[in-house]
C-alpha cells in the first residue's frame, strides 16, 4: 500500500494554530496570493487527466502554461493524451502532495478533474497552499465536505476558486437571471427540469481483480473508506458506484443551475425522491423523480423544484410548450401564471414560452454580471489575474453541490420526504439517510493527511 505523509500542516497542528491565531486575531496562515507568471500566462497543474481532464488541460495550454499533470492511473492517462499533442511533454506525477511538495512554489493554479470523492481533499490542499482552484462539478462527494471546502474557501481572500458548470458563464446565463429577477413571467412557483443522462448498475462488482502495476489504488481511493479493488471502476465507470459518485451531479449542476441562479434558491427544506425500480447495491436508482422544496426569498414565493431523471421515465410537457414544438429532454422550465422561462442544459438557448410572450416582452434592467472570459475558463483564469470576477466561486458552488448530493441521498431513502436543518447539517426525520454516505463519510482515512 502506498501512503505518504505530507509535510505541510497536518489536522493536529492545523487546529493548534488556529487556536492560537484565535487568541491574537490573526488569520492561522500567512496567505500570499498566487500571482500570475512574469509572462502574464498562469502557471497551472492539472489533476485527473483521464477524458474530462485531459480535454480541459489541453485547453488551459492555449492560453497559459501547464507545467505538471497528476493522475493516479498511468495507463488511462497515457490512452487519454497521447490524442493531445499540446499535453505530451509535460511532466507527471502520481500523487499530488508530492507534486506540490516539489514544484508548489512553481504553481500559481490547480484544475481539478478527479472522480468526485477525491475533489474535496485536493481543492483543500490547493487552497491551503495558496493556489487558485478550478474543480470539476460536483464539488464534493457529500454534503459535509461541501461545507467544509466552501468555508475553508472563504477565508483565503486572494484564492480564485470556480465550479466547472461552464454554462454559467454564459450570456444566456445572464439573461435567465434577468428574466427571473424581473419578474418577466411572474411570479415562479415551480420549476421542472429534465435528463436523460443517468448512470446505474445492473450487475455484479467484478471480485478478485487484481491492481494494475499502472494503478495506485491507495491514491485513487484518497480519504475514501478502503475497499478492495475491482476493474468495475476503471476507465470512467466510477461514476456509477456511490463509493466515489451520485447519479445526480453529473448534469444537475448544468440543468438546475438556471433556476437556482435565476430565482436565489439556495437551501432546500426538503427533499424527496420517487423511484420506479430499487437500486443495485452499490449504484443509484436508473431513474426517479426528486422533489425540492425552497422557502420564500424576499418577494419571491415559495418554489417547488422537480427534477426528471432517467431514461425509463416519462416528462411531463412544459406547461406552456405550444403545440408541435420540440420538448425538451435535458434541460429546465421555470413556470409562471401564464409564461414560462425555458433553458437546455448548460443555460443554452433560453427562452420565454410560448413565443408570442417572448416578443411582447421587453428586455429587463441586466442585473446578472457580465463577465469577460469568453467562456468558464477564461473567467477563471482571468479572474485569477485579476482581470475578471470568477462567475462560480465555491461560496456559489457550494449550495448548489449540497442540493444536489441531498438530491441522492433521496434516491436512496426513496418515497419519504427528508426535512433539512441546513444550519445543523441534520436530516431530522430520517435516522437512516442522515447517516447516509452522501450526507458524511463514514470513516475517512483523514490519518493519511490527504488534504
Amino acid at each position: 500500500m502506498e501512503v505518504y505523509i505530507m509535510k505541510s500542516i497536518n489536522r493536529r497542528d492545523f487546529l493548534k494554530g488556529t487556536l492560537a491565531a484565535s487568541a491574537i486575531g490573526v488569520a492561522p496562515f500567512n496567505i500570499l496570493k498566487a500571482g500570475p507568471s512574469p509572462n502574464s500566462k498562469l502557471n497551472i497543474a492539472c489533476i485527473g487527466v483521464g477524458m474530462q481532464g485531459s480535454s480541459n488541460a489541453e485547453y488551459l495550454t492555449r492560453s497559459n502554461n501547464v507545467i505538471a499533470l497528476c493522475d493516479v492511473d498511468r495507463a488511462w492517462h497515457k490512452q487519454q493524451i497521447q490524442k493531445r499533442k499540446s499535453l505530451h511533454n509535460i511532466k507527471l506525477w502520481k500523487d499530488y502532495r508530492v507534486m506540490f511538495d516539489k514544484i508548489g512554489n512553481e504553481i500559481d493554479a490547480v484544475l481539478v478533474a478527479t472522480p468526485e470523492h477525491s475533489h474535496f481533499a485536493i481543492s483543500m490542499h490547493a487552497i491551503r497552499n495558496g493556489k487558485h482552484v478550478y474543480c470539476q462539478k460536483p464539488l464534493c462527494h457529500t454534503v459535509n465536505e461541501v461545507r467544509l471546502l466552501t468555508e475553508e474557501s472563504r477565508k483565503y481572500k486572494n484564492v480564485v476558486t470556480q465550479m466547472g458548470h461552464q454554462g454559467h458563464s454564459s450570456r444566456s446565463s445572464a439573461m435567465l437571471r434577468d428574466w427571473g429577477q424581473a419578474g418577466s413571467v411572474g411570479p415562479i412557483r415551480e420549476v421542472h427540469a429534465y435528463s436523460r443522462k443517468n448512470y446505474w448498475i445492473d450487475k455484479p462488482l467484478v471480485k478478485g481483480s487484481v491492481v494494475p502495476e499502472t494503478l495506485g489504488w491507495n491514491l485513487y481511493l484518497n480519504r475514501a473508506e478502503e475497499i478492495p479493488f475491482s476493474t468495475s471502476y476503471m476507465n470512467r465507470e466510477w461514476i456509477r458506484y456511490t463509493h466515489f459518485s451520485g447519479a445526480v451531479g453529473d448534469m444537475a449542476a448544468h440543468i438546475l443551475d438556471p433556476a437556482y441562479y435565476a430565482l436565489d434558491l439556495r437551501i432546500p427544506l426538503s427533499v424527496r425522491a420517487e423511484v420506479n425500480t430499487a437500486a443495485y447495491p452499490g449504484s443509484l436508482p436508473r431513474s426517479g423523480v426528486i422533489t425540492w422544496e425552497f422557502a420564500a426569498r424576499g418577494q419571491m414565493p415559495a418554489v417547488t423544484m422537480k427534477y426528471y431523471l432517467g431514461l425509463d421515465i416519462e416528462f411531463p410537457r412544459p406547461k406552456h410548450l405550444e403545440p408541435g414544438r420540440k420538448e425538451i429532454t435535458s434541460g429546465s422550465v421555470m413556470v409562471g401564471k401564464d409564461a414560462s422561462i425555458m433553458a437546455g442544459s448548460h443555460s443554452q438557448g433560453g427562452r420565454i414560452i410560448p413565443e408570442s410572450v417572448m416578443k411582447e416582452t421587453p428586455r429587463p434592467p441586466e442585473v446578472a454580471f457580465r463577465c469577460k472570459g469568453q467562456t468558464h475558463f477564461d473567467n477563471w483564469t482571468l479572474a485569477c489575474k485579476g482581470e475578471d470576477t470568477a462567475m462560480s466561486p465555491f461560496e456559489y458552488a457550494g449550495p448548489l453541490s449540497e442540493i444536489i448530493v441531498l438530491g441522492d441521498i433521496a434516491l436512496l431513502h426513496p418515497g419519504r420526504t427528508l426535512l433539512w436543518d441546513s444550519q445543523n447539517m441534520k436530516i431530522t426525520n430520517d435516522a437512516a439517510a442522515d447517516k447516509s454516505l452522501f450526507m458524511r463519510r463514514l470513516a475517512p482515512r483523514d490519518h493519511i493527511n490527504w488534504c
